[in-house]
């Protein structure tokens, strides 16, 4: 318990929101192609629009102060996925409600990273910094949120991710300053911090 009642946080993490929209065939260059195929062949058989709808209904229901969605809200980052995934993050609810940091899927491709700002950037927004700023902080009541972006394009068939040195340099600081004004710290981050040696793909 968080002082005189318990502060309740949802989370969801890799929606990736179906269908594929169409694409042209310049769209579907290099590592694009490996993940339409992908989504075809088997991604779509697992992630189903319907069972998501009743996983954010469900989620909803319990009436979370707050919700956190940890990335993974594409597939391959098609111009057409993202107006969509805004919609999508509305229905989970009100910006300020709804903290969002991106995934490996949300930088398939490096022009990618473009689109975050005009779609997104009101769930990736901190109290005092722009959105696209990591780490940014929300705080919500005796909790405070901590945005991290480990979203990299990597090369095909991989999924790591890398937080990079300026947000590792900021992050003892913010940490520091958060536990001095007593709040509850809660990181949001999409990949692992930590990651077994062996697990090469993703880590």
């Amino acid at each position: 318990a968080i002082r005189d009642r318990m502060i309740l946080l949802g989370h969801l993490s890799d929606p990736h929101l179906g269908p594929l929209p169409s694409a042209r065939m310049r769209e579907l260059a290099g590592k694009r192609a490996i993940g339409f195929v992908n989504w075809h062949r088997r991604r779509k058989t697992i992630h189903r629009g319907e069972v998501l709808s009743r996983i954010v209904s469900d989620l909803k229901a319990h009436h979370p102060d707050h919700i956190a969605v940890t990335g993974d809200i594409l597939n391959i980052a098609l111009p057409g996925e993202f107006a969509p995934s805004r919609v999508w993050l509305d229905t989970v609810g009100p910006a300020h409600d709804v903290t969002f940091v991106p995934g490996n899927h949300d930088a398939y491709v490096r022009k990618a990273a473009r689109e975050w700002h005009s779609h997104w950037g009101d769930f990736m927004r901190g109290d005092t910094t722009g959105p696209d700023q990591f780490p940014f902080v929300r705080r919500r009541g005796d909790i405070a949120l901590i945005g991290l972006s480990s979203a990299i394009t990597t090369a095909p068939f991989m999924a790591t991710g890398k937080i990079g040195t300026p947000q590792l340099h900021a992050l003892p600081d913010i940490l520091d300053r958060l536990r001095d004004h007593g709040l509850f710290r809660v990181v949001l981050i999409h990949h692992p911090p930590i990651t077994k040696p062996s697990h090469r793909f993703k880590r």
